[in-house]
């Protein structure tokens, strides 16, 4: 993850605990806002007027924010399903996710409109739409939050896990080619913790900022460079356009995986001195999301055909050893894991601090925080050892996605319809499609679960 997101989620995350943790968590609104009435107020006539980003630069944001490790197992995911039904695959997801952004979107705007605050926070959406909706739903708001804290720590410990994999993975193939060692990837894993907790220590993120600007670079660079490596493929190994479909929720775990932001696209629209082109037509959402979706089609179909079913979860590991462009991926690619690390381990501790640790006394509130770090880097390294599979980790990753990131905001969504009294067809419609969606991945969550355990089993086995 680069800097920008990572404050946007550290903004997110931490604001919900200042004003003695808040339930509501919103911007208290000024007095001409507690003037208007609910018909009257528009809460995208409230951008940010202060250092505001404006269109490009929320797209840019939003745009590196997404591309990141995930995509590296897409060729894997093609192979799986074959190319044909990935490239369906990734188009419908795309869809349907954009359109579930797009939902949240909505049920943010008519909370705003209702509580007359210019924004809220991903919590404070989900919090107002438990307090907003019936009253049956609203003593589970504690149990939301619960959700919504772990699956948003839980998930940043596993793509911290995947980062240590990809770097151990990385140093694997460099030592053992080059000085023809047989260095096994649990011990290149230990031997990176050397580098990285130390990296962790570091109290200000100001330090990385221009790291986390150059990782950006890398990524495209890698990018272009992964695809332009010569390979000897096997072209007795057939490209299918349909492979086995019974891979499909696997597919569709790992390649929502590599398009998860849910938690990411508020703090940035909060951000925006015009936060309406945020939603529209030709707004930030859709135009990045299309752009992602092409370039995860061609790069997962084009990996899928230049290594066929030589493929590993990572196409890091499908590069020859031997070449000089591989030994620089390789390098570019672990000093930008090494940096996404840092700047993901901070806004888990930034969650945990702000929200279990602040208010407490402490004598030595520095050494606390240092082995809070500490303890988190520790997490990563016993998940990444105990599972040192890329492929798996990916898996998992997008299946808890799945479910928290894409099923929460239908959810919301059918919250905020429920509670119109007069329903038109169109409530009626959009509560069905809503429903059939929600159906559609909650049974592909439950899927994608069954094919990760299974995975588990196998690699254990």
């Amino acid at each position: 993850m680069v800097f920008n997101s990572v404050l946007a989620v550290c903004n997110c995350t931490s604001s919900s605990t200042h004003s003695d943790h808040q339930t509501d968590d919103l911007e208290k609104p000024s007095s001409c806002e507690k003037n208007a009435t609910k018909d009257d107020y528009d809460p995208h006539s409230f951008g940010k007027e202060h250092y505001p980003s404006f269109f490009w630069g929320t797209l840019f944001n939003m745009f590196k924010t997404i591309i990141g490790t995930g995509m590296l197992a897409l060729p894997f995911a093609f192979k799986s399903v074959g190319y044909g039904v990935a490239i369906v695959g990734i188009f419908l997801g795309g869809l349907i996710y954009t359109h579930v952004l797009h939902l949240l979107m909505e049920v943010e705007y008519e909370l705003c409109k209702k509580l007359k605050t210019p924004n809220l926070t991903y919590l404070g959406i989900i919090t107002n739409s438990f307090e907003q909706g019936p009253r049956g739903i609203r003593k589970f708001i504690p149990v939301a939050k619960f959700l919504t804290y772990f699956h948003y720590v839980f998930n940043k410990c596993i793509s911290n896990s995947i980062y240590l994999i990809t770097i151990g993975g990385n140093m694997q193939i460099i030592i053992n080619h080059y000085c023809d060692a047989n260095l096994t990837i649990v011990y290149a894993i230990s031997a990176v913790m050397v580098v990285i907790i130390p990296m962790a220590l570091i109290r200000n993120l100001k330090f990385l900022a221009p790291l986390s600007i150059l990782t950006s670079i890398f990524c495209i660079i890698n990018v272009v460079l992964i695809l332009s490596i010569p390979t000897d493929y096997d072209s007795s190994s057939e490209i299918k356009a349909i492979a086995d479909i019974t891979k499909f929720p696997d597919f569709f775990g790992l390649s929502l995986g590599a398009f998860m932001c849910t938690m990411i696209v508020v703090p940035l629209k909060n951000n925006m001195r015009y936060p309406k082109t945020f939603t529209s037509s030709f707004g930030v959402i859709n135009v990045t999301l299309s752009a992602v979706v092409v370039i995860y089609c061609i790069f997962g179909c084009l990996g899928y055909v230049k290594y066929g079913d030589s493929l590993h979860g990572s196409i890091l590991f499908n590069l020859p050893p031997d070449g000089l462009v591989t030994l620089v991926v390789l390098n570019l690619y672990t000093f930008s894991v090494c940096v996404s690390f840092i700047l993901t381990l901070f806004t888990i501790f930034d969650t945990l601090w702000s929200n279990l640790f602040v208010n407490r006394k402490m004598s030595h509130p520095i050494m606390a925080e240092y082995a809070l770090r500490i303890f988190l880097c520790i997490t990563a390294y016993f998940l990444a050892v105990i599972l040192p599979d890329f492929k798996i980790m990916a898996s998992l990753s997008g299946v808890m996605a799945i479910l928290m990131e894409e099923t929460m905001p239908i959810f919301l969504h059918i919250l905020m319809l429920v509670q119109i009294k007069h329903k038109t067809i169109r409530v009626y419609l959009s509560l069905l499609k809503d429903l059939v969606l929600i159906s559609i991945c909650s049974s592909l969550f439950f899927a994608a679960l069954i094919q990760v355990i299974r995975s588990i089993i196998k690699f254990y086995s």
